[in-house]
């Protein structure tokens, strides 16, 4: 099928980016709907938004679609390199000009972070064509998700979880996040910043989010998220679920050999501007639990 200078060519690339945008916008639609306790208004966005990707995905295909993987990763290549080196810059220089300053600053911190890109994209195209391994491992790599409801024996007379079944759900997640990332044994070396936010009573259901956000040569830290989510009748004034945040903590673990001694773990590969302000913040406390 010859698509080239066909009118319907035009017509597949307008309808690509028409349904790219969409999906973007309807995934911040739906962020912004979980702010205000819309949850089933949540769940539809992202779903409609899932589905226009979809569409995308098959007129891009329509339109030759990609390469193999290591000419998708040369591509990478050049689109990191030409983002760093032409694109933002530029970006940033006109907003400047213009008097918008705050969007030529917006502009400029994206170039350190297209850097980071093109240097991952450059050591991956390495990798793939001496057919050496890629070290390190991302962050969504060992992210894990947990859900479990509380049941009568894990509250006191009043209703309310005991504290201690709550950590032991975060320590298991923890676990599995560091284990995940390691491919080791791993033990709980102390748990930081314990904040409880909401009690949580029977008959919920607990979420527990868990992510690694930072790695040394053999420790990790993960930061673990618990929501509670009532199932019951009872409901926000609009009728929605809503979840509530009602822990956090970080979670030190230490992988370990066979013979319980420390081994050295995979460095981590931060992608994202929160990921990198997380690493920041986690090796701050590293080197004052070194000291």
């Amino acid at each position: 099928m010859e698509l080239k200078g066909s009118r319907t060519e035009d017509v597949l690339r307008k309808a690509l980016n028409a349904e790219l945008r969409q999906s973007f916008e309807y995934r911040y639609f739906a962020g912004m709907a979980r702010q205000a306790g819309l949850q089933q208004v949540a769940e539809i966005f992202e779903a409609t938004a899932a589905n226009e990707l979809e569409h995308a995905r098959h007129e891009y295909e329509f339109l030759g679609g990609a390469g193999n993987s290591l000419e998708n990763v040369r591509q990478a290549v050049s689109n990191e390199h030409d983002q760093v080196l032409k694109f933002y810059p530029q970006a940033a220089e006109t907003a400047e000009q213009e008097g918008f300053t705050e969007i030529a600053e917006f502009f400029r911190r994206i170039v350190d972070v297209e850097e980071k890109h093109e240097k991952n994209f450059q050591e991956l195209l390495h990798g793939i064509e001496k057919e050496t391994e890629f070290e390190g491992r991302t962050v969504g790599h060992s992210s894990v998700e947990m859900a479990q409801l509380m049941l009568p024996e894990q509250a006191n007379p009043a209703g309310f979880v005991h504290g201690g079944e709550l950590m032991k759900m975060m320590d298991n997640a923890a676990g599995v996040v560091a284990a995940r990332h390691a491919h080791s044994n791993v033990v709980t070396a102390r748990v930081e910043d314990i904040v409880f936010q909401s009690p949580v009573r029977v008959g919920s259901v607990v979420f527990v989010k868990a992510r690694l956000v930072f790695a040394s040569r053999s420790s990790m830290v993960i930061r673990v998220d618990l929501e509670m989510e009532h199932i019951s009748l009872e409901k926000g004034h609009d009728g929605q679920e809503h979840r509530v945040p009602a822990m956090t903590a970080n979670f030190v673990m230490v992988a370990v050999d066979e013979q319980g001694k420390a081994s050295a773990v995979p460095k981590l590969i931060l992608l994202t501007e929160e990921e990198e302000r997380l690493f920041a913040a986690a090796e701050e406390g590293y080197k004052a639990r070194k000291k």
